[in-house]
């Protein structure tokens, strides 16, 4: 398996803007684990990381609908509310990609600017960027200010109006459809990367710039 060069995808750009969950934390694992004891309490079929990467998509009650949730009998919110706690309480079970600090150090070395934009909430991911130990590598960190992840599009309308650079001279690096949505939303380029919370095969339907992993070229 060949390492590939980050450099090589981002070099062109003056700015990366990436995204969090399945991108640099990997975290598709211990989603998946959560979900799966929430859907056996509902006696509802079991999830695996396979038919997760299948059916994953934003807005997240979408996604909920896919693998069987009737809204009519369960709450979306208290469903998100619990997730989001069992998640937090588990945080130390997850970790950032293999390789990936070294790819945020090349990164800030070669000149190019870093930011983050996620779904996440935002207070979450002040607490854990510096739990990693990654946060002076950005100079902007966008969540959104709930956990119910509908969409950072407006995030990053605000994130691209705070930024020095035009959106041509930036690249969004994601794992999943929606981050493309945002990127063309944005007018940035993107680069998406399948090893996260969506399959390669979703990934190579709607875009051409995908990586296989973090870890193969793209050829």
């Amino acid at each position: 398996m060949s390492v590939i060069d980050i450099l090589d995808h981002v070099s062109d750009y003056k700015h990366v803007i990436w995204d969090w969950n399945g991108t640099l934390l990997d975290d598709s694992d211990l989603v998946v684990d959560i979900t799966a004891q929430h859907l056996e309490e509902m006696k509802l079929p079991a999830l695996t990381l396979e038919k997760y990467r299948d059916v994953f998509c934003f807005p997240i009650k979408e996604y909920y609908q896919r693998i069987g949730v009737d809204f009519s009998v369960h709450s979306f919110e208290a469903m998100g509310d619990r997730f989001i706690s069992n998640y937090h309480s588990r945080i130390s079970e997850t970790q950032l990609f293999r390789g990936l600090t070294e790819w945020l150090e090349k990164i800030q070395k070669s000149g190019i600017k870093q930011s983050i934009l996620s779904a996440a909430k935002q207070a979450h991911l002040e607490q854990l960027l510096p739990h990693f130990g990654i946060d002076h590598h950005f100079e902007n960190i966008f969540g959104i200010d709930n956990h119910y992840a509908a969409s950072k599009v407006q995030r990053g309308k605000d994130l691209i109006a705070n930024l020095e650079h035009r959106p041509e001279e930036c690249i969004l690096i994601g794992d999943t459809d929606h981050d493309l949505e945002v990127g063309q939303e944005l007018g940035v380029d993107v680069l998406l990367i399948a090893d996260g919370h969506q399959s390669e095969e979703r990934l190579k339907e709607v875009h051409e710039n995908v990586l296989s992993s973090r870890f193969l070229s793209l050829h």
